[in-house]
């Protein structure tokens, strides 16, 4: 199984544009960028895991094929604050990515009316349980007054199972296919976290071992914000949120972003 880092960064105010780091980055012996994305919204805060950290500012998110869990040498000093999650991803997901992706971002938004009856009922809640929230709603209507900010969205998720969680999430999983499918939605990347070798550069995980930090990570595309939501006001998406995710998470972090605001990378023939 491969062995991947996601990475959020903030660059120096002194770096050059975003833009132009990218491209060094992808240029790098060694690298291979799957994803970049530019971070928009934090959805849900993690209770306790690196809280603080995961709340500041970022520039960037990566998920970056390199030998170690490091940025190549020659851009750290571009970079002011960084987090990092070693993970592993399966060799036919990563295979087939960048054609799946296209097609992902090619289709348009699609919704069920689900958002539009919660609307018209009032009918919201609070955003912690992964519900319709004030919040999400402005999120939708200011993103949708940008220019091409209707368009797709990537949500980042580190994932901190309860003991035994782990199954249940899995259960959420399966269902989830089907409806966050009926809006578009799709788990395009899932891994498993797993510890960078001893001796080598570390991640964010600090020591902490396995029962202390993420276990796992996704990154899910939604054809808009307003499919995302779609979804969360939906009866069919609460049902499976409240009978297998709520219960299997001890920790957890949602990071809305967009790959369409970033310049877009072309599909790496490493890939």
């Amino acid at each position: 199984m491969p062995l991947l880092t996601l990475h959020l960064i903030r660059l120096q105010a002194s770096a050059p544009p975003l833009a132009d780091f990218l491209a060094r980055l992808q240029a790098a012996p060694g690298v291979k960028v799957v994803l970049a994305s530019a971070p928009q919204h934090v959805v849900i805060e993690p209770r306790a895991l690196d809280r603080a950290t995961l709340l500041e500012q970022w520039d960037a998110v990566l998920l970056l094929e390199t030998p170690t869990a490091s940025l190549p040498t020659a851009l750290q000093a571009l970079v002011a604050a960084e987090y990092s999650v070693r993970c592993g991803i399966p060799s036919k997901l990563l295979a087939g990515y960048p054609a799946h992706n296209a097609v992902l971002r090619a289709q348009p938004p699609r919704v069920t009316g689900s958002l539009d009856k919660a609307l018209s009922a009032r009918d919201v809640r609070g955003g912690e349980k992964l519900e319709l929230s004030e919040g999400l709603i402005a999120l939708m209507k200011k993103m949708e007054a940008q220019p091409g900010g209707g368009g797709p969205v990537t949500m980042l998720n580190l994932l901190h199972f309860n003991e035994g969680g782990r199954p249940g999430y899995a259960l959420y999983g399966q269902a989830f296919k089907g409806v966050a499918g009926r809006r578009g939605g799709d788990a395009k990347i899932v891994g498993s976290v797993v510890p960078p070798p001893p001796g080598g550069p570390q991640d964010a995980r600090a020591g902490r071992g396995a029962g202390q930090w993420w276990d796992e990570i996704s990154l899910v595309h939604y054809p808009s914000i307003r499919s995302f939501c779609d979804m969360l006001a939906g009866e069919d998406y609460q049902t499976i949120n409240a009978k297998h995710r709520l219960g299997a998470l001890k920790d957890t972090f949602l990071l809305c972003t967009t790959e369409s605001l970033l310049p877009q990378l072309p599909v790496s023939a490493k890939l």
